[in-house]
């Protein structure tokens, strides 16, 4: 062989491709990891406007969920030949004809209930005492043990009762009614000019495949929220009437105010079903004086939320709102830190929102897989 001849690129190859390889493996890595810190920093960023526009964007969620419980009726409306503006505006006026008929009927217990809490209170802390001596006792001992081991800290430490601040209420009125006349004007709106806004969107995707996503993603977003709103709505009236009839059979004091607070707190899964326990817990510990009686308000109406949550409402959903347990109690906890009550109602139908748009674009179906039960 002629040692002048060089020898032939074929033989570098297979040394040479998987570095290439490699590297381009690298780069991917490296555009994916940077991804996700980008992604982070954005929801980080979306979570940072959330708290401190709340003032802003509470109205405008509330006007949009409002819009799509009163949607499907406003399809209905439209197609007996209404106008729509005049469908739109005769729903707002039933729906804050409603609201305003349960909340005047309901007035008068409420303040009266609220003027005896005090007595109430008085009248349960014994009973709750006397429940409660046992961990009291069990605290007293390790107490006791802290101090033999020369715990000083624990000694020298005391307890400190601050007062809240009152409530400027001659501040926060007009604040609240403009935040009410906002939520009842962008309901109007959303109703009027929610399908124009939609055909404005689509105008603007640049290709057919992403205005068929978009169209599959609101309607989807559209018919799940809407049925669910529905759904939970009528199961929680449910809830609240025979949660009314079963406390009128026990002989509680206002039955139809309490059967009102559990069809209000059941539109918040877990959370409001325990605080609702409580309460009639509470009320019943006030009013009757043997302990099995006092438990039995709140025990029945576990009873019939545990018929309502694990029969009913499965029942008519389906498989529509299909959420891991553990995702709604944290997202349930991020948005009541963030918003309060309103955040507390307002999360689950959001996630419902977050779980339809990840199930539909393709870069975002691990989230969504993690959000299913």
């Amino acid at each position: 062989m002629d040692p002048t001849i060089e020898p032939i690129p074929e033989a570098r190859q297979p040394v040479a491709a998987p570095a290439a390889r490699a590297a381009r493996q690298a780069q991917l890595d490296l555009g994916v990891r940077i991804h996700r810190q980008l992604g982070l920093l954005v929801a980080g960023g979306i979570l940072y406007t959330c708290y401190f526009a709340s003032e802003l964007i509470l109205p405008i969620l509330l006007a949009a969920f409002f819009a799509l419980l009163l949607n499907p009726l406003m399809k209905r409306l439209a197609q007996r030949w209404l106008p729509r503006w005049i469908a739109a505006l005769a729903l707002i006026t039933l729906f804050i004809g409603v609201l305003g008929g349960i909340g005047n009927a309901l007035y008068p217990a409420a303040a009266e209930w609220v003027g005896q809490a005090p007595q109430v209170l008085r009248e349960a802390m014994p009973r709750i005492k006397a429940l409660t001596r046992p961990f009291q006792e069990a605290s007293k001992v390790t107490a006791s043990l802290g101090e033999i081991a020369g715990d000083d800290e624990a000694r020298r430490s005391r307890v400190v009762l601050q007062a809240p601040a009152r409530a400027n209420l001659l501040a926060a009125t007009p604040r609240a009614l403009a935040s009410v006349l906002a939520v009842v004007l962008l309901t109007y709106f959303f109703l009027l000019y929610g399908d124009t806004l939609l055909r404005r969107v689509l105008l603007l995707r640049p290709t057919w495949a992403a205005k068929r996503l978009t169209v599959d993603i609101v309607r989807s977003i559209q018919n799940d929220v809407s049925r669910y709103f529905l759904t939970v709505c009528s199961t929680s009236i449910a809830l609240g009437v025979a949660t009314a009839g079963l406390l009128w059979a026990l002989g509680v004091d206002t039955p139809l105010l309490w059967g009102a607070v559990a069809a209000l707190l059941n539109l918040t899964p877990y959370v409001g079903p325990l605080v609702m326990a409580a309460v009639l817990a509470l009320v019943g510990l006030a009013q009757f004086p043997a302990l099995g009686a006092a438990l039995l308000p709140a025990a029945g109406y576990l009873g019939l939320h545990t018929l309502e949550s694990q029969v009913a409402t499965p029942l008519v959903l389906g498989r529509t709102v299909n959420l891991n347990p553990l995702a709604i109690i944290v997202w349930l906890m991020l948005w009541g830190w963030l918003w309060g009550i309103l955040g507390l109602l307002l999360a689950v139908p959001m996630l419902v929102c977050l779980k339809i748009v990840c199930s539909r674009v393709e870069s975002l179906q691990e989230i969504a897989v993690l959000l299913e039960k």
